[in-house]
């Protein structure tokens, strides 16, 4: 099995295509990572618009950032661990998720939000352990913990692992909302942003391989 991953990853990264393709989606990413705290700064000292959300109403207010962050980063290593068998959808899916943080980082500039009320704050060990400390809560819309799951779903080749991402998508997506960590519209259209971020990152593969043909 090792010899086999070995192997597609050298044929794959003999295509010089491949290779600048991985490295402008990786440096795009470590970019997004170095100004994110700058971003998060600003937003959080902006006044934004808190929505009158229906469903937050009559649901019930619990912290379950354990669970939700335990869910995600097994979701995330169960998709990478899959895709990293499959250097050219491991790409696209790259693309994919540099398209989905570019978008996601228009919207919360674009859509000032405040918190819902009664927001029970959502702490994730990593992200401020890795890249900064101060705690962010109006990075709202849209929710960039359903999306990812959604956006593996898309890209995972096995329908198994497809419909556990989903499910697990829609587990987060409930948590955050009994969380209180966003509102409904941010969790409903994180499938529409990581659904536009795949077909984008699709059509970009298939315009190249036809103006290619054509050349």
């Amino acid at each position: 099995m090792l010899s086999t991953l070995i192997n597609r990853w050298q044929f794959a990264l003999k295509a010089s295509g491949f290779r600048t393709k991985i490295l402008l989606s990786t440096s795009i990413l470590l970019f997004y990572a170095f100004i994110a705290p700058v971003l998060f700064e600003f937003i959080q000292q902006r006044n934004g618009y808190m929505l009158n959300d229906y469903v937050l109403l009559h649901l019930p207010i619990h912290n379950l950032s354990l669970p939700i962050f335990t869910i995600l980063y097994f979701s995330i290593a169960s998709g990478i661990l899959v895709l990293i068998f499959h250097p050219i959808i491991f790409l696209r899916t790259l693309i994919a998720y540099t398209i989905l943080t570019t978008l996601r980082f228009s919207t919360i500039l674009l859509v000032p939000l405040d918190p819902p009320g009664n927001m029970v704050e959502l702490r994730d060990p990593l992200v401020q352990f890795f890249f900064y400390q101060q705690t962010v809560t109006k990075d709202l819309f849209f929710s960039g913990h359903t999306s990812i799951l959604v956006l593996f779903a898309l890209t995972i080749p096995y329908k198994q692992v497809r419909y556990l991402l989903l499910i697990c998508a829609g587990i987060i997506g409930f948590m955050l909302l009994i969380q209180h960590a966003h509102y409904t519209i941010d969790i409903l259209f994180a499938p529409l942003f990581a659904w536009l971020s795949f077909t984008l990152a699709k059509f970009k593969e298939k315009r190249k391989t036809t103006l290619s043909k054509i050349q």
